[in-house]
């Protein structure tokens, strides 16, 4: 008897973990996150088409480092602001 009340304990503890890290995911997918995810993605597609150039490539790069910064402390109307001088870039304004 003693045995099934511990191992019903473990699996309590175990489920109670796998959801807290579901919730903790969720959260994280934000406004911000996404739009970097998106500008991300359209720099590494010009990478990968040869496309943009060195010195573009670093400016992006660095721009895309400041909006993370920019998403990590929420500042959400800078990291717009940043992404959208990015996308500028990677247009080729």
């Amino acid at each position: 008897m003693l045995r099934r009340v511990v191992i019903g304990a473990a699996l309590a503890c175990l489920m109670g973990g796998a959801a807290y890290a579901v919730d903790e995911g969720a959260e994280g997918d934000d406004e911000c996150t996404r739009q970097l995810a998106a500008a991300e993605e359209a720099v590494q597609n010009k990478v990968e088409a040869s496309t943009i150039s060195e010195e573009d490539n670093e400016k992006v790069n660095e721009l895309l480092d400041q909006a993370d910064a920019q998403c990590t402390e929420g500042n959400l109307a800078e990291a717009t602001e940043t992404l959208a001088k990015v996308n500028g870039i990677v247009a080729g304004e």
